[in-house]
């Protein structure tokens, strides 16, 4: 089984695009569709603006100049054929944008396109009784509410997977490990991710869409990070620990009653912790080693945790359960780690 390590780097979607119609047919609709345009503007955050082309033009415009340009790029852009070829040209290279085409008459090269994806999964907006594709696609007069709707298409969630993949490290807490997807809603910054698999360049990660288009996203090869201090557990909690080793509970120094070993807190809520060390923990797991006169223990910072080559334990809502390779593949194995789970000589892992 290797051990390796990605770094991820989380980018926005690619910015959607939104073609205005500015040809011969179009002219008498001008300025509904650059009210609709202001509208889509106003509507979305600045970082999720759509670029703006005008028919027959591949060159896209800056939307935030929108408001102060429209008229002069209208004028300078207007009477162009309804060509839609040079703009689907250029935005064909990115196949998850959302495209919208807003305009009326019709757009005379559109059959060359009928079967690209872009042009399928475009947004066709109508104004006026002439149709743009003249029943290629659906065509419907959207309100300014609908189409920034639809052209807000940003990134909801980022998966990994893989076969025979299994993640036992990442840095961000709100990632989650599911029936062999590694999924969050973090959608930018970076994520460092330690896998185990039987063979190298198995993991793969993307980006999911507002859509359900993906974006296929670059692992990089990283360095494993440093492992966290250990920290010696003061007499007080090293005492009851030890208890809790021994006999599978101890007694709770708030209430006088015994507690059973994971239970690592009084049931009583203004009680005073009895394991401050272990408050806080990220992960859901300690690794506590008793072999010297004091015990010192490592918060483990990740709800996944190597135990050995071909087994991981994850922190679940309710426990910790050991996930093993079948030879084949990551199955869960129906066993529960028991609140301190023998790891080697000595040495412990606490579910916390």
């Amino acid at each position: 089984m290797l051990e390796q390590w990605y770094s991820l780097t989380l980018k926005p979607g690619p910015r959607s695009a939104l073609i205005l119609d500015v040809s011969e047919s179009a002219k008498p609709f001008w300025p509904v569709l650059r009210s609709l345009t202001v509208g889509v503007l106003e509507s979305l955050p600045a970082d999720s603006w759509p670029e703006i082309f005008f028919l027959g033009n591949p060159q896209p415009f800056p939307p935030e100049e929108f408001v102060a340009k429209a008229e002069s790029w209208h004028a300078a852009n207007a009477g162009r054929g309804s060509i839609i070829t040079p703009i689907l040209e250029e935005l064909a290279g990115e196949p998850n944008r959302a495209v919208a085409v807003v305009g009326s008459g019709r757009i005379f090269d559109l059959p060359d396109w009928s079967d690209v994806a872009i042009a399928r999964h475009a947004i066709w907006c109508r104004y006026g009784p002439a149709a743009l594709t003249e029943g290629i696609y659906s065509e419907e007069a959207y309100t300014v509410e609908q189409l920034a709707e639809k052209l807000n298409n940003p990134a909801v969630r980022v998966e990994v997977s893989g076969t025979g993949v299994m993640p036992f490290f990442w840095d961000d807490p709100t990632f989650r490990w599911q029936l062999g997807l590694l999924a969050g809603t973090k959608t930018s910054g970076s994520l460092l991710l330690g896998i185990l698999s039987p063979a190298p360049e198995q993991a793969s990660a993307r980006a999911v869409l507002a859509n359900g288009s993906e974006q296929i996203l670059s692992l990089e090869p990283a360095e494993a990070p440093p492992p966290p201090e250990w920290r010696e557990l003061p007499s007080r909690e090293d005492n009851l620990l030890r208890q809790a080793l021994r006999q599978g509970r101890y007694a709770c120094p708030a209430c006088q009653q015994l507690h059973p070993a994971g239970q690592w807190r009084c049931t009583d809520p203004a009680a005073t912790p009895n394991f401050p060390t272990l408050a806080n923990t990220v992960g859901g797991f300690a690794i506590a080693d008793t072999s010297a006169w004091q015990t010192r223990v490592r918060l483990h910072p990740c709800a996944s945790l190597q135990l050995k080559p071909d087994a991981v334990a994850m922190h679940m809502a309710d426990g910790a359960e050991i996930i093993r390779f079948d030879g084949q593949s990551w199955q869960v194995s129906g066993e529960r780690m028991r609140p301190i789970h023998s790891l080697e000589e000595r040495r412990y892992v606490l579910v916390l």
